[in-house]
């Protein structure tokens, strides 16, 4: 066991969402010499998470009183645990992770994953033959059978259900699909891609930041294309003239003990977020793996957000901001001749 400070424990509670209690659980379990947000030990892990980034970006159906309906997270070498928000939330993202089959079409979902265990308050998913898992957690057991329901729910007849069919082994489709998508062989997009697994895994476990540090209410996403790097974009709308702005989000990506080997390499937008509409934001990776994308609006909810979740996510904004954050004119100097203000 290692001893933290306060000032750790409360930035891992900015990092992961956590409460005080939970971060200071979360690290009083860590082994000695390990960081308090530690990365992914196995790369399995770390592939497993840069995928399940993807699908809490990708399909968005759902508003949500958190972004992307992630309370908080914890980090841990061999498993990362995510607090979802609501049954609904589960539902999507449960459609979205567990592999399902139509005759003549692809996989939907990550091949070999299934629910291994149920607790009173979670479920826990792991790849089949791989050490690679994730827990689902925040709410109870009945709820997840709901929301285990209402995901069959959206599947129309024919479709092979692998994670139900084949509950101890992978099926033929999840092999194929496997072999085609994730040829280690490969050497472009499937290398380049395992490559840059570990900026989606880092993200994830640090996904906290989206609603600790600024004033964030809706995040989506996707991976772009690129030639020779992963490359992932962030699109995240922000309360206009309340609380902390999105480029406290990027100030704590950089910070050199908690954040990412990342460099800011380009800034487009106003430098003035009293006046900004849009900012955006380019990190890349030092060691030219991968590169993230920014990209946020100022901006008023959709007619479509119920009145009742606008009101919980103005309640749950934070006053404060990343405090090692240097001013949102300061950015074009961190650039240098790279960036690009308006």
């Amino acid at each position: 066991m290692t001893e933290f400070t306060q000032e750790t424990v409360q930035l891992r509670c900015l990092y992961t969402g956590e409460s005080w209690q939970q971060a200071q659980r979360a690290l009083k379990r860590l082994p000695a010499g390990v960081k308090p947000l530690p990365p992914a030990q196995a790369t399995a892990q770390e592939r497993l998470e840069a995928r399940i980034l993807l699908g809490l970006l990708e399909y968005r159906h759902v508003y949500t009183r958190f972004p992307l309906g992630i309370a908080a997270v914890r980090p841990e070498g061999r498993r990362i645990t995510l607090w979802v928000e609501s049954e609904e939330r589960g539902a999507e993202i449960l459609f979205n992770l567990l592999p399902s089959y139509t005759p003549g079409s692809e996989v939907w979902g990550v091949p070999g994953l299934r629910i291994v265990r149920r607790s009173q308050n979670g479920i826990e998913l792991k790849v089949l033959g791989s050490p690679a898992g994730l827990r689902l957690a925040g709410l109870p057991s009945t709820v997840w059978r709901c929301a285990e329901r209402r995901m069959l729910d959206r599947w129309l007849d024919g479709v092979q259900h692998c994670w139900r069919s084949s509950p101890r082994a992978w099926t033929v489709a999840e092999r194929d699909h496997q072999a085609m998508w994730d040829d280690e062989d490969d050497d472009h997009f499937v290398h380049v891609q395992h490559r840059g697994a570990w900026l989606g895994s880092s993200l994830l476990r640090r996904i906290g930041l989206l609603h600790t540090v600024a004033n964030t209410f809706r995040v989506d996403g996707y991976r772009g294309s690129a030639f020779d790097v992963t490359r992932l974009i962030l699109r995240s709308s922000h309360v206009p003239d309340q609380g902390p702005g999105p480029h406290h989000i990027v100030s704590a990506l950089l910070d050199p003990a908690f954040g990412l080997p990342l460099e800011l390499t380009r800034f487009r937008g106003d430098t003035d977020e009293s006046c900004a509409r849009d900012q955006d934001f380019t990190l890349t990776d030092m060691g030219k793996t991968a590169l993230l994308e920014l990209r946020t609006t100022r901006e008023r909810p959709s007619s479509r957000l119920p009145s009742d979740i606008w009101q919980a996510i103005l309640r749950r904004l934070p006053n404060d901001g990343f405090k090692n954050n240097p001013p949102a004119a300061g950015f074009a100097g961190l650039c240098g001749n790279r960036a690009t203000p308006s």
